[in-house]
């Protein structure tokens, strides 16, 4: 059980990773539950179309996605935007824009199981593969050791502002933490 369990996180993850980073609401010290304060939990993270939402919870919860008025009222609709009980719920963040959810279950959404989440447009991680090293094509001329001390920030990459090696590295590490949680949370939840 404990391998099967494994091996979906792993190819959860690997999925995860090609379309972009996977969130376990509430990780790593909740889930989708009562005792969890999701506008803190969420306020610490920087969500982009592409990112996922995993939802782990039990039978006696469930996920909503709800308009912006049912969500403030904390009123269950009789037709959410979508809805699911399985303990086991991924949303994919596809848009920019801000989403709803609720547990649907009387009183909980009033007592804190409720989450805004707020889909960025701008700064998202690049998720293209890292260049090739060594390089296929001619050596770059070698750089000094450490860069000069200059009080402002590094100006962008690029005649557009691109993304540098360093912001793909930093993206990519971050994406295999969220993998590497998600992972543990679903081993944990198995023992």
């Amino acid at each position: 059980m404990l391998r099967a369990l494994m091996a979906v996180a792993i190819m959860a993850a690997m999925v995860g990773f090609a379309r972009g980073r996977n969130f376990v609401v509430g990780a790593p010290t909740g889930g989708w539950d009562r005792s969890t304060n999701y506008t803190l939990w969420a306020s610490t993270k920087t969500f982009y179309p592409g990112d996922t939402l995993t939802f782990l919870y039990g039978s006696s919860h469930d996920v909503l996605e709800v308009t912006s008025a049912a969500y403030g009222s904390c009123g269950a609709p009789s037709n959410p935007i979508s809805s699911d009980k399985s303990g086991n719920t991924t949303v994919a963040l596809k848009a920019v824009g801000t989403r709803y959810f609720i547990c649907g279950t009387a009183g909980h959404c009033r007592s804190g199981m409720k989450m805004a989440v707020s889909i960025a447009s701008s700064g998202s991680p690049s998720l293209s593969p890292l260049p090739d090293f060594p390089p296929d094509g001619p050596a770059d001329p070698p750089s000094p050791p450490f860069p000069p001390l200059s009080p402002s920030p590094p100006a962008p990459t690029g005649a557009a502002g691109g993304t540098s090696v360093h912001d793909k590295v930093a993206a990519h590490l971050r994406i295999g933490i969220s993998m590497m949680t998600t992972m543990m949370v679903v081993v944990a939840a198995a023992l």
